[in-house]
């Protein structure tokens, strides 16, 4: 396996190819449109305040393509299929999300998003993770996490072998106060698990889920949503 991670990102585009088709990438990008425009409420001043966005470990851009906010976008990602599927005003990184640093100086970065790369990571990871985020961010700026709640999911966790490490809210939370931050917002249950769940995919009942938010993410939310703070 090659050191500078192409490797790992060969590997990895081969994974995910076989894990969703081009009818499910199709599906899940007007899914994400829908929830950014949800996602608008988070954002801080409206996002007229928010410089930079980096999408870590973006995978197929849905957030960072979609997210409402006029500023520097980054989508990094360790699958080279990132520069294919960043959009217009995107700009794509290959790399591992350990090495953010190498990209970004401290203090510079106004928003960092994370979904569903938690559980792909070792605790170690994670906890180098949030402390390297920490140090790029601006004071003032936010980490958002979507991640799979092993407390609600329970054994669909494991059905993806990439799957390493089961997480909950409670144990983000101990975490990033360790790492400094204040905890903004904390949705336990908001989005079901996965995609390829059986609750249906079209951009109306998303939007309809969305708007019954809490009510639908108490009965069918497996993943939480967290935005960290760094006072």
């Amino acid at each position: 396996m090659k050191k500078n991670g192409n490797g790992i990102g060969c590997k990895m585009k081969k994974r995910y190819d076989n894990r969703f088709g081009i009818g499910e990438k199709k599906r899940k990008d007007a899914v994400w449109e829908e929830i950014c425009l949800y996602f608008r409420h988070f954002l801080k001043g409206g996002g007229k305040n928010i410089a930079c966005i980096v999408d870590v470990a973006a995978g197929y851009c849905g957030f960072i393509n979609h997210i409402p906010c006029n500023c520097r976008k980054y989508a990094l990602d360790v699958n080279p299929d990132v520069k294919k599927y960043a959009g217009k005003g995107v700009n794509a990184l290959v790399g591992k999300v350990e090495y953010l640093g190498r990209h970004f100086g401290e203090g510079t970065v106004s928003l960092f998003f994370m979904s569903n790369l938690l559980e792909h990571l070792t605790k170690d990871s994670i906890s180098h993770l949030l402390e390297l985020e920490y140090r790029l961010l601006e004071k003032g700026g936010q980490v958002w996490i979507l991640t799979p709640n092993i407390r609600y999911v329970g054994g669909k966790y494991w059905d993806f072998y990439d799957h390493i490490t089961p997480v909950t809210e409670k144990a983000i939370i101990e975490e990033a106060k360790l790492a400094g931050y204040e905890i903004k917002t904390c949705i336990p249950r908001f989005l079901p698990f996965t995609t390829k769940s059986s609750f249906p995919q079209s951009r109306w009942i998303v939007r309809l889920y969305l708007r019954l938010m809490p009510l639908s993410g108490k009965i069918f939310g497996e993943q939480s949503f967290l935005i960290l703070l760094k006072p």
